[in-house]
């Protein structure tokens, strides 16, 4: 495998979508502490997180100008593609599948989704563990490459950002989504970090604290969506286009107004939170917390959640960015590591060639 990276396609191959021998598939790496979608309960929270982002956001995605104009249907030659990375239950992609029904859209994932009935039939699902790098079979020709609440998974995020600067054409756009763990109140101001049993403590904010605590410990920095802007922006692939935040309430506490139902925002948001913070908890045992103390401020975040007390609000970031001319070249490690990778290809493609046949076997 180039890169060490596998993509199965769970239908026939096409031209538009090549694939790979299908492998033993994986439902997690080393650090993605959360659960996959064959966890119903998370395929669930996914859902309600998507369908809440979309209201919040008034569309399926931000950088609106950018992504219709390099979507638009082309009278002749290659319709446009669209990657998926991290694509969860399969929603986004799905969704975008249905806006768009003359692009390609594949979606990617540690878990392998299966299409069913209501998958559109421009809409395939792969599998791909981004730390791995993106592998040559994606292709290099993709028109919008989105990735949303994949931070607290990547390793690096400066290598994925030139993985997909790799694959996404020129003039294509790179949509990346990410939740901050740092609450806010009704008044957008961040909520305090203080010991419990002080004042303003909230146990909702604590669990989110401690966890990128732990991130931080293991050399990521997850749940902060003031970091990845600059990397965009330092990169020499990308020109930085823009950014919009997305304020969504925790519970029913705030008001409706002509242009977005936040009351249903924030239900969903709260069933959202509910379903997310119990699967923080072997990462607060990363932070050196307790069982008692987890217990405890899990059953307190619940009471929160079901209250609207406080009154909070988590921040979803939207950026966007255009791909620009400049040609892709491999880094002194890349290059290394796919020299090694062909070396060891080459090495396991001559030992299974001097490997006797079934049929030359001498028979007992």
């Amino acid at each position: 495998m180039e890169l060490g990276v596998l993509l199965y396609c769970s239908v026939t191959a096409t031209p538009a979508f090549p694939s790979e021998k299908p492998q033993p598939n994986p439902t997690y790496n080393a650090i993605y502490n959360l659960p996959t979608i064959e966890n119903s309960t998370e395929r669930g929270r996914l859902e309600f997180q998507h369908t809440a982002l979309r209201i919040a956001l008034g569309s399926l995605y931000a950088g609106h100008d950018y992504v219709k104009a390099r979507l638009a249907p082309k009278k002749e030659g290659t319709q446009p593609r669209i990657l998926d990375v991290g694509t969860g239950s399969g929603i986004w992609a799905e969704s975008m599948a249905r806006e768009f029904p003359h692009a390609q859209v594949l979606g990617v994932d540690l878990t392998l989704i299966t299409p069913d009935a209501n998958t559109p039939p421009n809409c395939r699902f792969g599998y791909l563990d981004a730390n791995d790098g993106f592998t040559s079979s994606l292709g290099d020709n993709f028109d919008v490459i989105h990735m949303r609440s994949v931070a607290v998974g990547i390793r690096d995020q400066v290598r994925l950002i030139r993985d997909v600067a790799r694959v996404l054409k020129p003039g294509g756009v790179f949509l990346w989504a990410g939740g901050n763990m740092q609450l806010y109140n009704e008044n957008y101001e961040p909520l305090p970090i203080v010991e419990e049993g002080q004042e303003g403590w909230c146990a909702m904010q604590a669990i989110f604290y401690n966890s990128r605590q732990a991130s931080l410990k293991q050399g990521r920095n997850a749940g902060d969506v003031n970091a990845f802007k600059p990397l965009l922006e330092d990169s020499n692939y990308f020109k930085y286009r823009g950014q919009e935040d997305a304020f969504c309430p925790i519970g029913t506490w705030k008001e409706d107004t002509p242009k977005t139902a936040w009351k249903q925002v924030g239900e969903l948001f709260a069933l959202n939170l509910g379903r997310l913070l119990p699967s923080h908890g072997s990462i607060l045992v990363q932070s050196g917390k307790d069982k008692g103390t987890i217990d405890r401020w899990l059953a307190t975040a619940k009471e929160e959640i079901e209250a609207c007390n406080p009154k909070a609000q988590s921040l979803f970031r939207h950026l966007w960015a255009v791909r620009n001319e400049a040609e892709w070249t491999p880094s002194a490690a890349e290059a290394a590591e796919a020299v090694s990778n062909h070396v060891i290809g080459a090495a396991t493609k001559a030992r299974r060639a001097m490997e006797p046949t079934q049929a030359s076997r001498p028979v007992n």
